[in-house]
């Protein structure tokens, strides 16, 4: 059977009439000990009389079909993926947020925004669905609805379903996730749509087309981008998820999934972890950076690691093996309409740098509210270097610091660095000075008892010495000088949930007071950061302070309401705002500093 848009349920079901006696997930056994297999068969019909439970209990609540529900839960078990395709096939849009992030406002704003009326939530966070409750928002424990579960008729009364082939708008939306936060430190709603869906599905099929049928360790939640992107791939080439309770295993367990669940090419009989992962197919990472010296480890282990590089916008990407002493080399999946341009200096000059640029034209291109209102197209952020056999990820926009002289620091290639160096001495670090005259370091030591230690602090330093050869860090201006390496607290740092990195725009703004008594701003760099709150930085085009006035020569108009939107952010600076309309522009002006005129 032929879809026009492909989608998990399509997938599901192409499998499930092929290869119905495939296994699809490996669970914990009832007595705890060992695993037991459900099959693409007992999995589809779940989800079948799930979806006729759910499609009877919100048509009772007056929610058609159509709408958006959310769904509040930790997204690890069988049931949790249960309850995500049910819903999908009876035509509702999951609207998924994980139990992982605490801050009850964040999930409220989300479902509000995402205009959930409806939220099935684990049992367990009653604060947090009493919250919700208070907001306006009909919220269901599970445990109710698995009593509505139990309940229910066990004849299955497929009439009130939708056709799975359905023909619908390629713009429709089906689906609903969360970012990470890595940008803002605050996950954003992101919506696909029948058609993105699609383009990942498209992918999963190029991914995956010289594979055979694997075994595959859970990557994550259901509710996180990974997990159920790659859900797309894994109903398709009818693989198997094992859902572990845990992502964090002793060696011996881990071992014990390898050896027992014949995810092995050739099943070894040594204990030994290491002799378990050399015979695996691969051991793929994502959403974060490895450290330099576990990719050299793996190396000599003789373990085949490959970086899987994508966004919860667009999906796949990327992907590409990790050599020691080599930067990261990742090649296109699969390429749409996407296209590298060159990030340019405040100059107006290239730099080494590219930006990945999404097209609207691309089928993996996420809505029209995520992208770059000025040109259309969905800016990822993500930076790379281009180089003969492919590209080298060079971190984010937000990983690039613009120095006081507009010159750009590559902060993650110094964090990256840094974690080769002294991985063993800090807990957490990141690198920060955004406008300022250099980078300043803030690092979280391993044992707490040395954040006043001089002995640590001189150990550190001597660590970091190499960063500051011509050899490692070309440039003068990206060097840490050792007055700008700040020792904090363990836990002091603000970390991204589900992803143990730093955010680095928090950083800059917590421990902003200590930064402006080590490396403060020059005026014209704290001005632009003011602003930078109210209006586009791509309009500026010159900046000139003389004395307490500020002028500044823009492109496009400028509506009286942005110019004060600009009066206001420039406050604090205790500055006035000098706004100068077409054809003038701040090169024009001329000032003589003796009698103060201009």
């Amino acid at each position: 059977m032929s879809y026009r848009y492909m989608n998990h349920l399509t997938n599901l079901h192409k499998t499930v009439r092929a290869k119905p006696e495939y296994a699809a997930f490996k669970v914990p056994a009832d007595n705890k000990s060992g695993w037991r297999d459900i099959t693409y068969k007992e999995f589809w019909d779940d989800v079948t009389r799930l979806a006729v439970c759910w499609s009877k209990w919100l048509n009772t609540n007056g929610e058609k079909r159509g709408k958006v529900v959310g769904l509040w839960m930790a997204g690890e078990t069988y049931t949790d993926a249960l309850h995500i395709f049910s819903l999908l096939r009876v035509g509702y849009i999951p609207c998924l947020m994980w139990t992982y992030i605490k801050d009850v406002d964040v999930i409220q704003s989300q479902f509000e925004e995402a205009n959930a009326r409806i939220v099935a939530c684990d049992t367990k966070i009653v604060e947090g669905w009493k919250q919700l409750e208070k907001a306006g928002i009909k919220v269901i424990p599970f445990s109710t609805f698995e009593e509505i579960i139990e309940n229910a008729s066990p004849t299955v009364d497929l009439s009130i379903l939708p056709p799975l082939d359905v023909y619908g708008n390629g713009d429709d939306i089906i689906l609903i996730a969360h970012s990470s936060g890595s940008t803002s430190g605050r996950p954003k709603v992101v919506k696909w749509t029948r058609r993105w869906i699609d383009a990942n599905a498209q992918k999963s099929q190029i991914i995956g087309k010289h594979q055979k049928t694997q075994v595959m360790i859970r990557g994550g939640s259901f509710c996180n981008t990974s997990q159920i992107i790659g859900s797309l791939g894994i109903f398709l080439h009818a693989q198997c998820i094992v859902l572990t309770p845990t992502l964090v295993w002793e060696a011996d367990e881990l071992a014990n999934i390898i050896t027992q669940y014949d995810i092995l090419e050739k099943a070894k009989t040594s204990v030994l972890l290491r002799e378990r992962l050399k015979t695996l197919n691969s051991l793929t990472y994502m959403g974060g950076p490895l450290g330099a010296r576990a990719v050299e480890s793996a190396n000599e282990m003789g373990i085949k690691i490959i970086c899987g590089f994508g966004s919860t916008e667009v999906g796949a990407v990327m992907s590409g093996q990790p050599v020691p002493g080599r930067p990261l080399l990742l090649k296109f999946c699969s390429k749409f309409d996407c296209e590298l341009i060159p990030v340019k200096d405040e100059n107006g000059d290239n730099t080494t740098l590219h930006e990945l640029v999404v097209l609207p034209t691309s089928p993996d291109c996420p809505i029209p509210a995520l992208r770059d209102p000025m040109d259309g197209k969905y800016h990822t952020k993500d930076l790379f270097e281009i180089v003969e056999d492919g590209y080298i990820p060079r971190g984010r926009k937000s990983d690039s610091l613009l120095l006081d002289n507009y010159a750009l620091c590559d902060a993650k290639y110094i964090e990256d660095k840094i974690s080769y160096l002294c991985r063993d001495l800090l807990s957490s670090f990141v690198v920060v000075g955004q406008g300022r005259p250099c980078p300043a370091l803030l690092a979280e030591p391993q044992d707490e008892s040395n954040i006043t230690s001089t002995i640590f602090r001189k150990t550190l330093l001597t660590r970091l010495e190499p960063l500051n050869s011509s050899k490692i860090m070309g440039y003068q201006h990206e060097r840490i000088k050792p007055e700008c390496v700040i020792i904090l607290p363990k836990g002091s740092l603000p970390i991204l949930p589900g992803k143990e990195t730093v955010v680095r725009s928090k950083a800059e703004s917590m421990f902003k007071e200590m930064l402006d008594r080590m490396i403060p701003y020059p005026t014209e760099i704290s001005l632009k950061h003011a602003m930078g709150t109210c209006f586009d930085l791509r309009q500026i085009k010159t900046v000139l302070i003389i004395s307490k006035w500020i002028y500044i020569s823009v492109s496009g108009y400028l509506s009286p309401e942005k110019i004060m939107e600009y009066g206001r952010a420039t406050c604090s600076l205790g500055s006035s705002l000098q706004y100068l309309t077409p054809p003038y522009e701040a090169a024009d002006i001329q000032h003589n500093e003796e009698n103060g005129k201009t």
